[in-house]
């Protein structure tokens, strides 16, 4: 369907009976109606063209070979009967052949039967509206109960029996035994069992026709709120019984609600016509040897069409036992269930081979389902699929994109870009400088990236954070590299997972992506509103990598010869003789982490720090661990991890802190991302 934007759409949910028969039915020039699939049969076997009123007849769903009809007679532009519609023989219409792909029938069902998903799928829907147990209502349907009518103002037997109101019970023990032995009390018995007994779907379909969805919303309402009020008993089991109570009928307000949001009338879960899928939707194709392969549907449709037949025979016939209806009925409402929905919640039917039929559920259903390979798993130009790595030196809007799927991605543009910068005369000159790989490529490349991003999705796509725009960069190697941090609005890791990678074409969807799909745009679930993007557990133990060092501080200098492993400033020459190193000192952080580049020091490595006096006050009451005096007065007061130095009045001259390169670099980081929080408030206001 389209709607009012133009946007195409596809809706699914309950429809009317008079909508399936608008859906398949056509009127011929003689004023017949055709639309409904009345013969089990597919194509005859001498002929091997389709039966008539069969489950591929061209007259409902259309001619095989397009404007060829049934006779063989074709209609051609030009033609003298060009506006005659369809052929005065065979009634098929001359339309392409491509209607047999969205052409569709239906079968009139003799009783009504449910739809198995809102009966049996839990929560049953038929269930929560009608406020029964499931049981019995599936007793009611598969014919194993029956329902007694109350007839206002009329004697009834069952009244005359005591039975006032519905209820459910079994029909053997509602019809006195002595009815079926009297041949001339049969039609008493008919009379009486049309008027007074209803099972099947057909009771169903009268209680849900019954309903009033305001009345049972509020009332529902009314209902929970008093539970609400009463508060709990003190009984565990009362409380847990009034608990389910209550979400029962929050799911009924539910449930109630959407009906009457949507316009769906409750009897529509209770089907009296069945649709038909269109033929090309469930083919019959021959193989080598003259073998048919047919889909699983058309055998299903086939034992629906069978039983159904056989049904309405049994009903024109006014003699017919009760039982022998009851039981047809239960095989036409099995049948159905197990073309709609084989095997729910019960052993599925299997063929002669002992292979499970598929069902229209097992059709739509799952990854191979119409709707996720065909529908939404279509394959897109300007796309790429690799395996993700992590990349920690990106930023959080980064991601790391190999050149092999960069200049396949941007190929266009880059051509636009030599072509308009007059270093290629045409696109094939363009095309085979992108062959050689020459350096000016990839110069082009890298100013095409830099002002358009890049999305990339991770599938399934459950949520909105399950794809992002990030800015592309350029990397080494045939793998996409993701910061860590939004790995889990992905629920991603690094452990073999795919990403696919989309390149947005039009204006508009740059702008979006930018505005409103950029990763670091995106750091709260949109669900529960939580931060989405913290640290995982590899960053957790990388940054007590990186921040770990000797818990004994200063004191791992006090001499202990029986462990002497633990001494992180000493090193062992050829003789096997321990040499104690001195602690370098440091001006600056940036000294520090130089010296670790150049491996003159480990990352965990103790060092002393010359720290700013304006930074931070050290105030503690924490007594020395010793004090160094120095002949003209300045004095040194050593702590576990800090030293300061003195004057003779007391005065601080300068701060040594000893720290390692790991906490340096952290410290770097979050001072970085301080500031720059700052800037941005700072423009923002």
């Amino acid at each position: 369907m389209i709607d009012r934007y133009k946007h195409q759409q596809l809706r699914i949910g309950l429809v009317s009976p008079e909508q399936i028969s608008t859906w398949a039915d056509k009127i011929l020039p003689n004023g017949e109606i055709v639309g409904e699939v009345k013969k089990p049969y597919t194509f005859h076997y001498k002929t091997n063209k389709p039966q008539k009123d069969g489950l591929f007849c061209e007259r409902i769903f259309g001619p095989i070979k397009s404007r060829i009809c049934a006779c063989g007679n074709s209609r051609g532009i030009g033609d003298k009967k060009e506006n005659l519609r369809f052929c005065e023989q065979c009634g098929v219409e001359f339309v392409t052949s491509w209607t047999r792909r969205h052409q569709m029938g239906y079968i009139k069902l003799a009783r009504p039967v449910t739809h198995v998903w809102y009966l049996k799928r839990l929560p049953s829907s038929i269930a929560n509206l009608l406020d029964k147990p499931l049981k019995e209502l599936e007793g009611l349907v598969y014919c194993d109960f029956s329902f007694a009518k109350p007839i206002a103002k009329k004697p009834t037997f069952l009244r005359l029996r005591g039975s006032f109101e519905y209820e459910i019970q079994s029909c053997k023990e509602s019809i006195p035994l002595f009815f079926t032995r009297f041949t001339k009390l049969k039609q008493v018995l008919y009379r009486f069992r049309d008027r007074e007994i209803s099972t099947g779907a057909s009771a169903i379909h009268d209680q849900l026709a019954d309903l009033d969805l305001r009345i049972i919303l509020d009332s529902s309402l009314v209902e929970w709120k008093e539970l609400e009020e009463d508060g709990p008993t003190g009984k565990k089991s009362k409380d847990r019984k009034i608990a389910r109570r209550k979400a029962f009928l929050v799911r009924r307000m539910q449930l109630t609600k959407h009906l009457i949001q949507t316009n769906i009338e409750p009897e529509w879960m209770v089907l009296s016509l069945l649709p038909v899928l269109p033929p090309e939707l469930r083919p019959i194709i021959q193989i080598d040897g003259g073998k048919l392969m047919s889909s699983d549907i058309n055998e299903l449709y086939r034992r629906v069409i069978f039983r159904n037949n056989y049904l309405t025979t049994l009903l024109t016939n006014k003699y017919t036992p009760v039982e022998l209806i009851m039981c047809q009925e239960k095989l036409v409402q099995q049948a159905v269930d197990t073309l709609l929905d084989n095997g729910i919640r019960g052993q599925p039917i299997r063929d002669g081979h002992n292979k499970v039929y598929k069902s229209f559920s097992d059709l739509i259903q799952g990854k191979e389902g119409r709707f996720r390979e065909t529908l939404l798993g279509k394959r897109v130009d300007y796309s790429g699929r690799s395996v993700i790595v992590v990349g920690p030196s990106l930023s959080l809007h980064q991601c790391g994109l190999p050149r092999e799927i960069a200049i396949e991605l941007f190929q266009a543009f880059v051509i636009r870009a030599l072509i308009i910068q007059q270093l290629a005369l045409s696109p094939a000159v363009a095309k085979r400088q992108i062959v050689k790989n020459k350096p000016i490529v990839w110069e082009m490349l890298q100013e095409v990236m830099q002002g358009h991003p890049v999305l990339l999705n991770r599938a399934p796509t459950l949520h909105k954070l399950g794809i992002q725009a990030f800015q592309p960069i350029l990397v080494e190697g045939r793998a996409i590299c993701l910061h860590p941090l939004v790995c889990k609005g992905f629920n991603a890791d690094f452990d073999g997972d795919q990403m696919a990678v989309h390149v947005p074409l039009s204006l508009e969807a740059q702008a979006e992506a930018r505005l409103l799909m950029f990763s670091n745009m995106n750091l709260l679930s949109p669900a529960i509103g939580d931060p989405i993007c913290v640290p995982t557990q590899d960053m957790l133990m990388g940054l007590y990598i990186l921040t770990s060092g000797n818990r004994r501080g200063i004191c791992v200098n006090r001499y202990n010869p029986y462990n002497r492993k633990n001494y992180q400033n000493e090193r062992i020459e050829d003789n096997n003789k321990y040499i104690k190193e001195k602690e370098p000192l440091f001006c600056t952080s940036y000294d520090a982490i130089g010296a670790y580049r150049q491996k003159r020091i480990n990352l965990d490595s103790p060092l002393w720090l010359r720290w700013r006096r304006d930074q931070r006050v050290i105030s503690s009451r924490e007594a020395p661990l010793e004090v160094h005096y120095e002949s003209l007065g300045t004095y040194y007061e050593i702590y576990e991890y800090y030293r300061i130095a003195r004057n003779i009045k007391k005065e601080t001259l300068s701060i040594y802190i000893r720290t390692t390169v790991g906490h340096l670099s952290l410290y770097r980081e979050i001072e970085e991302a301080i500031q720059g929080f700052c800037r941005t408030c700072s423009y923002s206001t």
